[in-house]
């Protein structure tokens, strides 16, 4: 499983902003959820929702290293260290092998940053073994919203809708005491997930938007 050629990609990281090859700016996934009203968090405080941002940050960093091999454990603080260990722990469990590490992409008008896509290996359900995407989630809860986003970024990463409706969409929640929970949307509401993301980005795009396949 690798993505086929897309176009150069930059990100700011302090605006959260995402650029593309001729200075256009490209809405991120995330953004156009919120424009549709399909993630909203106007209800947290704004001190919550930016330390929550924080630690995600941190942990995302973190766990860059950890896959590239440049992790030195001993300058990890303390508190991101139980999230480190979930997610070892769900690696060694699930069979996961990174093939691409915080991707960026840009496609048909919305930009995202892919934490991990990958390959398990063979089960009794996936006999040939699986490829799938990850997201990495260090929140309280698991939100419905992120189905939307798992599909937004399936087609992002492979720039194909036919082959996207193969790759597994999971969500794993790392938790500060150690342990992990796992949200796997069904390959059969692809398609129902894709549309709703399409929806949505056609108000963002005045209507036009092309989400065939």
């Amino acid at each position: 499983m690798s993505p086929t050629v897309f176009r150069e990609v930059k990100f700011d990281a302090s605006t959260h902003t995402f650029t593309g090859l001729f200075g256009e700016r490209v809405p991120s996934v995330t953004q156009i959820l919120a424009t549709a009203g399909l993630c909203d968090y106007s209800a947290v405080p704004q001190e919550y929702r930016d330390r929550g941002m924080r630690r995600g940050s941190s942990v995302h960093w973190m766990l860059q290293l950890h896959d590239e091999g440049a992790l030195n454990y001993r300058t990890v603080p303390k508190s991101l260290r139980p999230f480190r260990k979930a997610y070892q722990t769900w690696k060694a469990g699930s069979g996961f092998h990174p093939i691409a590490i915080e991707f960026k992409f840009v496609w048909d008008g919305y930009a995202g940053i892919l934490d991990r896509a990958g390959s398990f290996p063979a089960t009794s359900m996936f006999t040939d073994g699986s490829h799938a995407i990850v997201d990495f989630k260090t929140g309280t809860t698991m939100q419905e919203w992120v189905k939307y986003q798992l599909a937004a970024y399936a087609v992002g990463f492979m720039q194909d809708i036919k082959l996207a409706r193969f790759i597994r969409r999971i969500a794993l929640l790392l938790k500060p005491d150690g342990t992990y929970s796992v949200k796997e949307f069904p390959l059969s509401s692809f398609d129902t997930d894709w549309s709703t993301f399409c929806r949505a980005k056609e108000k963002t795009h005045g209507g036009h938007t092309n989400c065939g396949g």
